[in-house]
């Protein structure tokens, strides 16, 4: 598990369509939403997605509200 994988997720989610609704299509099923998630490649932990967006937010200069 990593930030790496978050980050590379995040980008993905943010710049590809398809996955970004394929994702949120399913996404009732918290445990069926973390195996999509994994099932495409990615790896990491909540707090390493909450890891994540703080790094984008520090590269981009966005302050979360």
């Amino acid at each position: 598990m990593s930030v790496e994988s978050a980050i590379a997720y995040i980008t993905r989610m943010r710049e590809d369509a398809a996955f970004r609704r394929l994702l949120n299509d399913n996404s009732e099923d918290e445990d069926a939403s973390w195996a999509l998630v994994r099932a495409h490649g990615y790896d990491f932990t909540m707090v390493e997605f909450k890891q994540a967006q703080e790094q984008i937010y520090q590269e981009h200069g966005i302050s979360p509200l």
